[in-house]
């Protein structure tokens, strides 16, 4: 018998299923909100989505309520990451649905009562959401005035206003790299050209020509955008905005 055949596994798999499953569910519902730094983001629907159907493999069958939230929650959040990639603007109906249906604490209540059904029906869905709702709705005036979520740009404008911005800084990064290769070109040029040779103390100084202490032509890359010109936040590159 190898070292494998007698291996019992590490962390979650060397765990009780009843204490592993959870602790599965918490590192999914914890990793949505920590890709975008807050409670409910674009990304939790998904995330959500994901922390109930391993309830629904690990219990082997769930209702007909929890099993229509599963699936629409994948959906959702399929758009809702796509949006968190590109940082792109995201509407009123999906806010609402992400704070209030998809919410962290929704999914945790939905899981949590997700186990008695009467005709194939769960009877506390719908309170579980309720319940969760209402907490959502305090917490947020807790908090004020910072709110518990994220959602990126809060206008399809201001999306498109930080993307017109990355667009513009890239070109002229752009036109100030040719100039600098067009300058470093008309000074060699002018260097091995007829009569380098001769002293050109009486001849204008050329006006694109900068001296350097090494010899070497320094081409200035894409400056970086001022932090208040991006709505973005959590994990991803800016731009990934313009996918």
């Amino acid at each position: 018998m190898g070292v494998i055949d007698v291996y019992s596994g590490v962390l979650f798999s060397s765990l009780p299923w009843w204490v592993a499953a959870p602790l599965i569910q918490l590192a999914v519902l914890v990793f949505g909100m920590a890709l975008d730094e807050t409670y409910v983001n674009r990304t939790t629907v998904l995330t959500g989505a994901i922390a109930v159907h391993i309830h629904g493999f690990v219990a082997g069958d769930v209702g007909l309520l929890v099993g229509l939230y599963a699936d629409l929650g994948l959906f959702v959040g399929a758009y809702g990451l796509y949006s968190y990639v590109i940082d792109g603007y995201v509407g009123n109906a999906f806010r609402l649905v992400a704070f209030f249906v998809y919410s962290p604490l929704s999914v945790f209540l939905v899981i949590l009562t997700a186990g008695p059904t009467l005709f194939g029906i769960e009877p506390l869905f719908v309170p579980a959401l309720a319940l969760a709702g209402y907490a959502n709705v305090r917490l947020q005036a807790h908090l004020a005035p910072s709110d518990p979520y994220y959602f990126g740009p809060e206008s399809k404008a201001a999306f498109e206003s930080a993307v017109e911005a990355d667009t513009r800084s890239e070109t002229a990064a752009e036109g100030r790299s040719k100039a600098s290769d067009s300058a470093a070109t008309d000074t060699a040029t002018t260097a091995n050209g007829p009569g380098s040779d001769e002293a050109g103390s009486g001849s204008d100084p050329d006006p694109f020509d900068e001296s350097h202490d090494d010899g070497e032509v320094e081409h200035p890359g894409a400056e970086p955008a001022a932090a208040g010109d991006s709505s973005e936040r959590g994990i991803l590159p800016e731009f990934m905005r313009r996918l």
